[in-house]
């Protein structure tokens, strides 16, 4: 039978890289994770990369862990930020100002507000920072 702490040890050793990045500063929520403010160790390994360049969902301290569970990626569009909104379809572009109504990072789905004809949109946050509607 596994005790507890054997079954805890074996759950730390199957967690690669688990605790090996550490805040060196005050982390807020909304900044972004950067060697200048986290140190990997004695190495960086791919689940540190994988934080690298994230940004915090609550406010890490000196010292405490930096783990995909407290962070999230970059916010490239933010609410009520005034974006580019494109509809594309073939050779046909339609571009527009709208206003976001929400928080998305790369890839995800935010409301527009279409400051022209007032209309709700949705649509997909491309990596350059504007809009796609479909």
């Amino acid at each position: 039978m596994i005790t507890h702490a054997a079954a805890a040890i074996s759950a730390m050793l199957l967690i690669p890289g688990s605790g090996s990045l550490v805040a060196t500063d005050v982390i807020r929520a909304g900044d972004q994770v950067t060697l200048s403010n986290a140190d990997p160790g004695d190495s960086i390994d791919a689940g540190d990369e994988a934080v690298m360049g994230r940004e915090a969902r609550r406010t890490i301290y000196a010292g405490q862990e930096i783990t995909l569970d407290n962070t999230r990626a970059m916010r490239l569009v933010k609410r009520n930020q005034i974006v580019t909104v494109k509809y594309i379809s073939g050779p046909l572009e339609i571009s527009t100002t709208g206003r976001a109504m929400g928080e998305a990072a790369a890839d995800e789905p935010v409301s527009v507000l279409n400051l022209q004809t007032r209309q709700m949109v949705q649509g997909i946050v491309q990596e350059s920072g504007w809009v796609l509607v479909q």
